[in-house]
């Protein structure tokens, strides 16, 4: 019998497709030589990992960026090469919100900052429908100072929302956090991306 009563979203990789490639270009093009050792596109360390947990402010990041390129550059340019690689929500995912949320509460959990936040809270319309509503709670790394694979986050999310772990199925493209999940007994969805998402989830949901 299916228990499915909830469902996690990640944001970037599951619904929003990423460009973390052409991100990693731009920033070794103004000189951040390092930073394939920082960026991932799911997990990030050091001090961008900083930034997702909210312990760096956004002009503190930016002035990160400048110290490690060793020259000044614009807000708005490292803003720009930043958010480059966020792309799209495709049309059928917003679909598939609106079709699942008739019978499921929706959440969402990203690993995210302040900056790329802004950016892809302008991108969840559809059909001049706020789709952000699809939504019971969004949970923000930045702004709850953790991040996934943490299982503090994952703990966290479930007090907060007052969800049992085996009425909850999340989905993340990351293997680890779905991994980190799984041990409070979360059902998990690895995600590929580019593969199709509502096809993906028929495996689990009815």
């Amino acid at each position: 019998m299916n228990r499915i009563k909830n469902i996690i979203f990640d944001l970037g990789g599951v619904l929003l497709d990423l460009d973390v490639h052409r991100c990693l270009e731009r920033l070794e093009g103004i000189g951040l030589h390092e930073v394939r050792q920082w960026m991932t596109g799911t997990n990030e360390k050091g001090f961008f990992k900083e930034y997702e947990c909210g312990t760096l402010t956004t002009e503190q990041f930016r002035d990160r960026i400048r110290e490690e390129v060793g020259r000044e550059l614009p807000d708005e340019e490292i803003d720009r090469i930043w958010n480059s690689m966020l792309k799209e929500i495709p049309d059928y995912k917003f679909e598939l919100l609106l079709k699942l949320k008739e019978n499921y509460n929706l959440y969402l959990l990203s690993n995210t900052n302040d900056l790329h936040w802004k950016e892809c809270a302008g991108k969840f319309i559809y059909k001049g429908m706020p789709m952000l509503d699809c939504f019971t709670q969004v949970f923000l790394s930045y702004r709850m100072h953790l991040a996934k694979p943490d299982v503090e986050i994952f703990q966290t999310v479930l007090k907060e929302a007052g969800l049992k772990a085996d009425e909850v199925l999340f989905i993340d493209d990351s293997e680890e956090n779905c991994q980190a999940a799984a041990k409070l007994g979360i059902g998990v969805c690895h995600y590929v991306p580019g593969d199709n998402l509502e096809v993906q989830l028929q495996k689990f949901i009815v």
